[in-house]
């Protein structure tokens, strides 16, 4: 019984070798692609984000003109009751 108390300690041990083994390998490969922390993330760029928010309420406000335009057509063609 011993033996094979033995083997299973040692299957464990080489077990977890192997698993700590694929972890490093798929950490250094995403650390190489720029995916993990560690490796670096890629940087934000501030001027991006601003040209991202003021893309975003200009869209906003010209979308509010067209519906609003649409609104007033409808009204003037079809008349004010419904």
């Amino acid at each position: 019984m011993a033996g094979g108390r033995k083997r299973e300690w040692m299957r464990k041990k080489v077990a977890t070798v192997t698993g700590s083994r694929r972890v490093r390998l798929l950490s250094a490969a995403l650390r190489r692609r720029g995916l993990v922390a560690g490796g670096g993330l890629p940087r934000v760029d501030f001027l991006q984000n601003l040209y991202e928010s003021i893309l975003f309420y200009l869209l906003w406000v010209i979308e509010s003109v067209v519906v609003l335009a649409m609104v007033c057509f409808f009204f003037l063609r079809f008349g004010f009751r419904l």
